[in-house]
């Protein structure tokens, strides 16, 4: 099993080379290609995730691969998966794979498309899977790629501004983040462990200091900050927050799935992999801070959405909203709150998701997005009677992301709370109003989309079909089910979270 990563990690690369050897005129076998590449990888990481020894604390040792790269500067080809990134690693595989199905319909540049979303994904994983801060970079860096071209060549009519904000923002992040990098490197006690993340993390550097600017800085304080922004850039978090609704209202549906369901966690799982292990009496100083930029997002995001008019600008928003949730359920730092911020991911990523995806549904049928248009006229309204199917589906994405009890929303948000609540008791009741908002602004967005008398345009459009029905199906099994009984998200992550908690616990 010891090849398991490698599988999971390579499979789509193999997949792309497969899509540039069909002709581009065979569309069919380039979907059909893509959707087998996405359903081989899907099986690796459930594999992954039977043989997953709940037990062990830090990395799996049994899936460990450190093979020599660049040799001059210690750099390896390091993977390695714990209960950190194992939710992260299934939700990558599950989301693709639908992805790719709700993609059938595109047209344009067929071939480049599905090898970009394949390329997307392997970048993805190597993300959550990369032990060496050189590889770790690399693929975070070349993510931007196959992201940028999405947005701006399948997107909507201003994806060329979209693309750009998105790639300078996330970029900007990068370069900071990897000036910390660089910082590590220097500072390393042993050479060979120079790029090794595992080898920096436990505090080493509280007592250290650098010089800057004709100053002496706190070592630890300064390049926190460094990887701070990289990743508060990424999940985002308010007020680095303003490049997401474009890159989502432009992007096609498959590319916003993926952009909430899976690319924004690699910020928060920054954090968790990266910021906090290796500074972490820095996080624990300005954990006041984390959490109350946290609560920020959570409002700012909710009162955002509910002056939107855009149904997928709406959602856009709800995500900066639920990812402070995560932001507050990090920055509590107890086991409670660690717990319910990596399960928050997991369960947002399959709730916005749900969300997107029938977005996008309504969007194939009426080329619009508004459910109230600029002029003032409804958009949508009266979906409930002529698209039960449609409806039935969407109220089980909306309660999912509102949080209603028994779906999977409520137990992360649950846990979220009940960690935050004694360090931080005022930011933990302000948030809840965050919580009354979203209420507000779904069933306003439902109220107005859904019921009412359907005009003429709205009884042009056609139910759900058969493949529609299939790719939401797996997604509303997954916000009942854990909804219900989360404990096998909560098993595989509980030691590895439990392990950062308790280094946390000695810095406080």
């Amino acid at each position: 099993m010891s090849g398991l990563l490698n599988w999971i990690l390579w499979t789509p690369v193999i997949g792309i080379l497969a899509i540039l050897l069909i002709p581009s005129k065979n569309k069919m076998a380039i979907r059909y290609t893509a959707l087998a590449t996405t359903a081989v990888t899907f099986v690796w990481t459930i594999l992954l995730y039977c043989n997953f020894d709940t037990s062990v604390a830090g990395m799996q040792p049994d899936f460990l691969v450190k093979v020599p790269w660049i040799g001059d500067f210690n750099i390896f080809y390091s993977l390695g998966v714990d209960g950190i990134s194992m939710p992260m690693t299934i939700l990558t595989g599950l989301l693709f794979f639908i992805c790719i199905l709700s993609s059938w319909t595109v047209e344009k540049n067929v071939k480049a498309y599905f090898a970009l979303l394949l390329m997307l994904q392997s970048t993805v994983f190597g993300v959550f899977f990369a032990l060496d801060f050189f590889l770790f970079y690399v693929y975070w860096e070349v993510m931007l790629l196959p992201m940028f071209f999405l947005i701006g060549i399948w997107g909507g009519e201003n994806r060329e501004y979209a693309a750009v904000k998105f790639f300078l923002y996330t970029f900007f992040g990068s370069i900071i983040m990897l000036i910390g990098i660089i910082a590590l490197y220097y500072s390393a006690e042993n050479p060979v462990d120079a790029f090794n993340i595992l080898a920096h993390q436990g505090g080493k550097f509280t007592d250290k200091t650098v010089m800057l600017f004709g100053s002496e800085w706190a070592f630890n304080k300064l390049f926190f900050w460094a990887m701070f922004l990289g990743f508060a850039i990424k999940v985002p978090v308010f007020p680095f927050h303003t490049w997401l609704p474009h890159a989502h209202v432009q992007a096609p549906t498959a590319v916003s799935v993926i952009l909430a369901g899976v690319l924004l966690k690699m910020g928060t799982y920054g954090f968790l992999r990266i910021a906090f292990p290796i500074f972490p009496a820095a996080a624990v100083e300005y954990s006041t801070i984390i959490a109350v930029l946290g609560v920020i997002s959570v409002l700012y995001g909710a009162f955002c959405a509910m002056a939107q008019s855009d149904v997928k600008k709406l959602v856009a928003y709800s995500s900066v909203s639920h990812m402070g949730f995560v932001m507050m359920g990090m920055a509590a730092m107890t086991t409670q709150g660690m717990n319910g911020a990596v399960l928050q991911m997991f369960n947002h990523g399959t709730s916005t998701a749900m969300m997107f995806l029938m977005i996008g549904v309504i969007y194939e049928r009426s080329h619009h997005r508004w459910i109230v248009r600029p002029d003032g006229s409804k958009g949508y309204g009266g979906l409930a009677k002529h698209m039960p199917t449609y409806t039935t589906i969407f109220i089980i994405g909306m309660f999912a992301s509102l949080g209603l009890p028994g779906l999977s929303g409520f137990i992360s948000e649950a846990l979220i709370f009940l960690g935050i609540y004694e360090r931080f008791t005022t930011i933990t009741v302000i948030a809840v109003m965050g919580l009354l908002i979203g209420a507000a602004y779904l069933l306003w967005m439902y109220k107005r989309m859904f019921f009412g008398e359907p005009s003429e345009e709205v009884l042009s459009y056609s139910d759900m079909n058969y493949r529609e029905i299939a790719y939401m199906l797996p997604l509303c099994v997954a916000v009942i089910v854990f909804g219900v009984y989360p404990s096998p998200i909560l098993n595989i992550m509980r030691a590895s979270v439990g392990k950062l908690v308790e280094l946390m616990a000695q810095f406080q």
